[in-house]
């Protein structure tokens, strides 16, 4: 049986030998004195060759395909690995083991295995959020929403219930009534009103004559001290005081019986 030909349609060393020889044999066909005459000779070896050198840069230009191909695959591998590095953790999450029931066709959700604390080791906090969601807790999230990730808000909420059910089971937490409310804003103001006062205390040792204060803030000097501010112009007292005086008109700017001459000139 013929050798068969190499994977891509390349001929063998052999066949592709005759075909340079044929092609050499044709361009120096009837060439005279071909083993005496010098140029005759210089002529055949620059033909021959131009022929062997095709076959280089054929070499050549394989040669820069199969480099250009292990490029791109080792681009891809430096891809996938940045992919991987910047969203691994969210393409874990999501992947999720679907097996269907063959009596009623419902779908399992990847439930949490209390007892695998090898697994739990080194996983992100997504999957550490699906890890404290019971099986039908983690069903129901992905029936709404197949693509369902646990946010950061997710552990909050749940740290929070957690903390709530603690509290109510010990009995510890103080209920939020009225009172509880007055005592706790009081106890606020008091801590501020304590904490302005270090501050301009520590200005005033800072700078004689008060002029540290300038540093502080509005808010700093109220707590500080309340009289400084006057209460009466913050519920517009002052705006009213200009409304009564400009209410007053001096009677004595206009003469009496001016209302008459003026229908006189109107009658003229």
């Amino acid at each position: 049986m013929p050798a068969k030909a190499k994977k891509g349609g390349n001929a063998s060393k052999k066949t592709e030998q005759k075909k340079k020889n044929k092609i050499i044999e044709d361009r120096t066909f009837g060439l005279k004195n071909k083993n005496k005459s010098k140029k005759v000779q210089q002529h055949i070896q620059s033909v021959t060759k131009q022929v062997m050198s095709v076959d280089r840069r054929t070499r050549m230009e394989e040669e820069k395909r199969k480099q250009m191909r292990k490029d791109h695959k080792l681009r891809k591998k430096a891809e996938e690995a940045e992919r991987n590095a910047l969203f691994g953790e969210a393409l874990l999450a999501v992947k999720k083991k679907k097996t269907t029931n063959q009596k009623d066709g419902k779908q399992e959700a990847k439930g949490r295995d209390g007892n695998d604390e090898s697994a739990k080791k080194g996983t992100s906090r997504a999957m550490k959020m699906m890890y404290q969601m019971d099986a039908q807790e983690m069903e129901d999230r992905l029936k709404e929403d197949p693509n369902y990730v646990p946010t950061l808000e997710d552990e909050i909420e749940s740290e929070r219930q957690k903390k709530v059910a603690e509290l109510k089971k010990s009995g510890q937490g103080t209920k939020v009534t009225p009172e509880s409310f007055a005592a706790w804003k009081e106890k606020k103001r008091k801590r501020r009103a304590e904490e302005a006062r270090k501050k301009v205390e520590a200005e005033f040792k800072k700078k004689k004559g008060g002029k540290g204060l300038a540093i502080l803030s509005g808010r700093d000097l109220f707590e500080y001290k309340r009289e400084l501010f006057d209460k009466d112009l913050e519920d517009g007292a002052a705006d009213k005081q200009v409304d009564d005086v400009a209410a007053k008109v001096q009677s004595d700017l206009f003469l009496e019986g001016d209302d008459d001459d003026l229908d006189d000139l109107d009658d003229d």
